[in-house]
């Protein structure tokens, strides 16, 4: 069985090399000019294998940099093997240049995100801590998120709803803290800046939903009797059938029938009442209509820019705050959670909103564009976007055995598909590189350079005064 198959776009792709062997490859990582794949954890069989990027070439791993000095430089690199929410301790592992860590230290609980600092790393915590972590190792200060310290769950899953970090980025000098619709700054020091509830950013937000209305019973057998069907049959049961029963009683098909006026309006009415689709009545208020209006959004991701704070709201809206959290720019991008999509340099370059579940509206918002645009059906979820590489993006759901490249325009540009699952993923300089059982380098057409200068144009700088092309946009200036 092949290794994999390029189903889109494959005059775009020519393999560069293909290395298969046992234990399979798990994971990998690059290192200058070489690839590092690592097996399967727990085999005790095999290590890391290097190989030339240029050519697949298999290389002594003494050959490449040596281990950095711990707690030295940019070099230094922070994992973490994750426990279960409420059943820790989770472990972070301290790397140098290689495959093998210095320094091993714990937590509590499980880790919810870790954001770079000057002196090292932020890592927010289950357990309601922000941890600030050395470059060494040393804890210089813990925080503790406001209402933690009041928690008290003790039945299994309540662990989940304990307050805590659970949105965490830094902007060379504070850390910003999210969980649910709250946000803290937490300066260098531990202390805490500012707060404030996501809902008093934005107006309240709006949802209308539907639903069949509900008359006494022998109405609802009434109505059901005249269009012939079940008191409780499904929405689609009802349609079919007051479809076929109008054909039988509309005025303009039964012009010489005096009765089929009357007998029009009794399916009419009794379609209203079984499908909750009346019409205005005396106050306004629409039959079957409930309108539901709340200030209760959540924080779905945090950024920063130019060392403002950018906060994505799971209603679609985006906020952009000064480092002392003053609102300066407000844009409504999609109707679901939003995320941002980095480039390879970690600079963003784009917002993503889960689509409506029942239509396909523009969901990718790049920051130098006029106007979102939609990604392809069955890659739409933001999470499984990776991040932007060259002219492409890089979509893939963990563990799952397709990957694909989507140009800036929305469209499926490169697909690929492996009888394995895919379990790591790296972008060089016009290549890619995966884990899929085998180690797979493949060179794609678009994928150089992998930056690109993007400029930051209204609705999304920090001034910006211009209303975006997108017609549910808003700004806040």
């Amino acid at each position: 069985m092949a290794p994999y198959l390029v189903t889109v776009g494959a005059e775009r792709c020519r393999e560069r090399f293909l290395r298969v062997r046992r234990p399979m490859f798990h994971r990998l990582y690059l290192q200058g000019d070489a690839v590092v794949a690592l097996p399967r954890p727990g085999t005790k069989t095999a290590g890391p294998v290097a190989f030339e990027l240029s050519g697949g070439r298999e290389l002594d791993l003494t050959t490449l940099a040596a281990d950095a000095a711990p707690g030295a430089g940019e070099r230094v690199r922070l994992e973490y093997l994750n426990a279960p929410v409420g059943r820790g301790p989770s472990e972070l592992r301290l790397f140098g240049s290689a495959s093998t860590s210095w320094r091993t230290l714990e937590l509590p609980d499980a880790v919810s995100e870790v954001a770079e600092a000057p002196f090292g790393w932020y890592v927010g915590c289950r357990d309601g801590f922000l941890y600030a972590l050395e470059r060494a190792g040393e804890l210089r200060w813990r925080w503790q998120t406001p209402g933690a310290a009041r928690f008290h769950g003790t039945r299994p899953g309540e662990a989940y709803f304990r307050p805590c970090p659970y949105r965490l980025a830094a902007n060379g000098r504070s850390a910003l803290v999210g969980w649910l619709g709250s946000l803290w700054s937490v300066g260098p020091d531990g202390e805490t800046e500012w707060g404030l509830r996501l809902h008093e950013l934005s107006p309240p937000h709006v949802s209308e939903v539907r639903v069949r209305t509900v008359p006494p019973h022998s109405g609802q057998d009434a109505a059901a009797a005249t269009l012939g069907v079940p008191a409780h049959a499904s929405h689609e049961e009802i349609k079919r059938a007051f479809r076929r029963a109008v054909k039988g009683a509309h005025p303009d098909l039964h012009p010489g029938d005096a009765s089929a006026a009357a007998r029009f309006r009794r399916l009419h009415e009794a379609y209203e009442a079984l499908s909750g689709q009346g019409g205005v009545r005396g106050n306004g208020a629409r039959a079957g209509l409930i309108r539901f209006s709340f200030s209760g959004a959540t924080v779905s991701f945090l950024d920063t820019v130019d060392r403002d704070w950018l906060v994505g709201g799971d209603t679609g809206t985006l906020f952009r705050l000064t480092s002392e959290g003053q609102l300066v720019a407000r844009v409504k991008i999609g109707g679901g959670a939003l995320f941002c999509l980095r480039d390879s340099s970690q600079r963003v370059v784009a917002f993503c909103s889960y689509p409506p579940a029942v239509n396909s509206e523009p969901n990718l918002w790049f920051v130098d564009a006029a106007a979102p645009v939609s990604l392809p059906d069955r890659y739409r979820w933001p999470d499984y976007l990776r991040g932007s590489y060259g002219g492409y993006l890089l979509s893939h759901r963990p563990r799952g055995r397709d990957l694909a490249l989507i140009d800036e325009f929305g469209q499926l540009a490169v697909e690929l598909r492996c009888p394995r699952a895919i379990t790591s993923i790296a972008v060089a300089q016009g290549v890619l590189v995966l884990a899929a059982g085998a180690l797979i380098c493949l060179e794609v057409d678009g994928l150089s350079p992998l930056t690109r200068t993007r400029i930051w144009r209204p609705p999304f700088t920090r001034d910006g005064s211009q209303q975006p092309t997108h017609s549910g946009a808003h700004i806040a200036g």
